[in-house]
């Protein structure tokens, strides 16, 4: 009976561990921990699009997902539903735009990052003037520049607006006469090399291999491919085919003319990609085509002006966080550097472009302590060639400087201090529209696309 019993008890106490050793590791698997090392997780990598992309494969890639999907029905003249022919061409719009969405981003996958920024230097007031001053030299004037690089990166901050519906797809550049039209490498300042195809090339092959075509030295390089369809020149795109190819150096801008380093390393850069894309290129000659960059860029030289007004005050020195309060609720705004503020105006397109700089003597808003910082003259300087002649530049910089003298109590005024009268202005303004006409004569308006290129760095 003894050793019956002490079975049973056995037992028991056996089945009791068994129970707690359970119970044990349950708690211990549901116990949160710190993640390890050693965890065999798969690792997180980016997604990767294929080159080659068809449309409706594109198409579904860009689909949205069934839970953001709203039926949307056009407004029709007449109540009976669509045919089964627009039917079909709003679906074909539909995958024709996703393909064209999705070439883009293959095309900023492929593209190479191009690590160059051009820094200017600071403009001082005493170089500002309400005279026309030609410039001896076109490098000279490099420092000129920088207020309109910075125009370009420094954009005002646009009012948030209501969403607006789909982006609708942009036309096909029209051509002229039957001849391609440029997208953006001109003749008037850029020195072309065609590239003769020997089978139509698409972009996704032709992206990965321009990796030397950014920049020839300071100059800048821009290659272009036709389409048959639209019978037009553009800048490379994924998931576009190409018949022929061109790709350009520009021949001067306000860092100087093309040089012949610049044109053997521009020359090389086409070479290679000739080569890896089985084509022919017409290779220009170095001698000319140097002196044609030393013309343009003495013409160049001749028309790059800086015209400045200032004002100054009539009594006590003024405060840099005074001057920068009147700007900044005048709606100018603080360059990157923080040596001068913009004044942007819409063009014709509706693109914000630098209309004129306000600066306070050497003043650098964003590192100087402008409570102790002190002067009695703005200096508001216009590059002459940026500004389109329709916009009446100088005029809206007179009128400006006007406003800021009757409300800080000053007077505009010349560098030599003295009242510009009206006088003055009349043969300002003469000088001003002989320059207008000699760019336009050389089909290079003031503010045009092509003239802001050539004045830039």
């Amino acid at each position: 009976m003894t050793l019956q019993t002490a079975l049973i008890v056995a037992g028991i106490v056996l089945l009791l561990l068994v129970v707690a050793y359970n119970q044990w590791q349950i708690r211990k698997a549901r116990r949160p921990r710190a993640l390890q090392p050693e965890d065999d997780l798969p690792p997180m990598r980016e997604p990767v699009v294929s080159p080659v992309v068809k449309p409706e494969v594109s198409a579904k890639l860009h689909e949205p997902s069934p839970e953001h999907q709203v039926e949307r029905r056009e407004p029709t003249l007449s109540a009976s539903p669509l045919d089964a022919a627009a039917v079909a061409a709003g679906m074909a719009a539909s995958s024709a735009d996703a393909d064209e969405a999705l070439a883009d981003e293959v095309a900023i996958a492929a593209a190479p990052s191009s690590a160059h920024a051009a820094a200017g230097k600071p403009v001082h007031a005493e170089e500002a003037s309400a005279e026309l001053h030609d410039a001896a030299d076109h490098g000279e004037h490099a420092e000129h520049a920088e207020h309109a690089e910075h125009a370009e990166r420094t954009e005002p901050i646009k009012p948030r607006q209501e969403a607006a519906p789909a982006q609708a797809a942009q036309p096909e550049p029209v051509a002229l006469d039957g001849q391609p039209a440029p997208a953006v490498i001109d003749p008037l300042i850029d020195c072309i090399v065609p590239l003769h195809l020997e089978r139509k090339s698409s972009g996704d092959r032709i992206l990965p291999l321009t990796g030397r075509l950014r920049r020839a030295g300071t100059k800048q390089v821009h290659i272009e491919g036709l389409r048959a369809e639209a019978n037009a020149w553009e800048p490379v795109t994924a998931g576009h085919q190409y018949e022929d190819l061109q790709v350009a150096v520009q021949l001067a801008n306000r860092g100087g003319a093309l040089n012949a380093l610049e044109f053997s390393e521009f020359v090389n850069a086409v070479e290679a990609l000739a080569e890896a894309l089985d084509a022919s290129a017409e290779l220009p000659d170095m001698t000319e085509t140097v002196a044609n960059g030393r013309e343009l860029d003495a013409f160049a030289a001749s028309c790059d002006v800086q015209l400045g007004v200032n004002v100054i005050s009539d009594g006590a020195p003024w405060s840099a966080a005074y001057v920068q309060t009147v700007a900044t609720q005048d709606g100018l705004v603080l360059s990157r550097d923080g040596t001068r503020f913009t004044r942007y105006q819409a063009n014709a397109e509706g693109v914000q472009r630098a209309l004129f700089t306000l600066q306070f003597g050497d003043t650098n808003f964003l590192r100087d302590d402008l409570t102790a910082k002190a002067g009695r003259q703005i200096t508001l300087l216009l590059d002459v060639p940026s500004a389109a002649q329709a916009t009446k530049p100088f005029k809206t910089v007179c009128e400006y400087g006007y406003s800021l003298a009757q409300r800080m109590g000053a007077q505009l005024v010349d560098d030599n201090m003295r009242p510009l009268s009206e006088s003055s202005f009349v043969a300002i303004f003469g000088q001003l529209q002989t320059l207008y006409d000699k760019l336009e004569a050389r089909g290079m308006p003031a503010g045009s696309a092509v003239t802001l290129r050539l004045f830039s760095l």
